[in-house]
């Protein structure tokens, strides 16, 4: 296991450490880093210690406002060849890729998601679909009474929406991309969100233009707006919106120039 790590979250990533350790009764670091490479739940412990899992449906409606009425109609629009794709890079437990289903069937999208993240364990619990209220905080009820079926205080996501997205293991400061092998290629939108914030300078630098070349050409990149920018390590077109920064891997069709214009504006709003 490699996690990257910012400076700046350093502190902090000490702390987490040290909370293990003293759960397991371990003094020397160095018994730590023998015991993670034998044991795979301690160190999927520490991977859930070391990582902030905040997520749930719809976090950010202002980015999911963006997506609905500008970014998805233009990448969904009537196309001759395959579904648009999609990838949910640090998806969690899920909510963050089930979002983009549910937006997309409402909406009468053909898409295929793909999520992932560094931690088996919140993907089993995504691929299990099944939530409490607090993971609802900004879903309206007729959502959540049409997409989810409720078992007791839970509620499970309908199976033929669940079906619609694809989980994988991927560590952004370790893998290297794109993985057209294992489906990371080619993607025309790509959510990113929260997770950049826990790489250092020279990881960064390197994962931007990974995403980068992750992209379809005219595909879109969303991250979170406390996630630092991107434009300065790839060559991305970037927007600056209500919902913060969004980055575009540029078309080199000269009939696209009108359409660059007009999404730019229309981005602003």
């Amino acid at each position: 296991m490699r996690l990257s790590v910012a400076t700046s979250r350093s502190p902090a990533l000490v702390a987490a450490v040290q909370r293990v350790m003293s759960r397991h009764g371990i003094t020397d670091p160095h018994r730590l880093r023998d015991r993670i490479a034998a044991d795979d739940a301690l160190r999927e412990e520490v991977l859930d210690e070391v990582t902030v899992r905040e997520t749930h449906f719809f976090r950010d409606s202002k980015q999911f406002e963006l997506l609905r009425h500008t970014i998805l109609p233009h990448l969904c629009r009537p196309r001759a060849s395959a579904p648009a794709r999609i990838w949910s890079a640090g998806c969690a437990s899920g909510e963050e890729p089930y979002s983009l289903a549910i937006l997309c069937a409402e909406d009468g999208h053909s898409v295929r998601i793909s999520a992932s993240d560094i931690s088996m364990k919140a993907l089993a619990e995504a691929a299990e679909a099944e939530y409490g209220e607090w993971s609802f905080r900004e879903m309206g009820e007729y959502l959540k009474r049409r997409y989810f079926l409720q078992r007791g205080d839970r509620y499970r996501l309908r199976p033929d929406v669940a079906r619609s997205v694809r989980f994988t293991q991927v560590n952004l400061g370790f893998d290297r991309l794109p993985a057209p092998d294992r489906g990371l290629a080619g993607f025309d939108l790509i959510l990113c969100r929260n997770v950049l914030v826990y790489l250092d300078a020279a990881d960064l630098m390197r994962v931007a233009e990974e995403l980068f070349t992750c992209l379809a050409e005219g595909g879109w990149l969303l991250t979170a707006p406390t996630d630092p920018p991107l434009w300065r390590y790839a060559s991305f077109q970037t927007a600056t919106t209500g919902a913060g920064l969004v980055y575009r891997k540029p078309m080199h069709v000269a009939r696209e120039a009108g359409y660059e214009a007009r999404y730019s504006k229309e981005a602003r709003r």
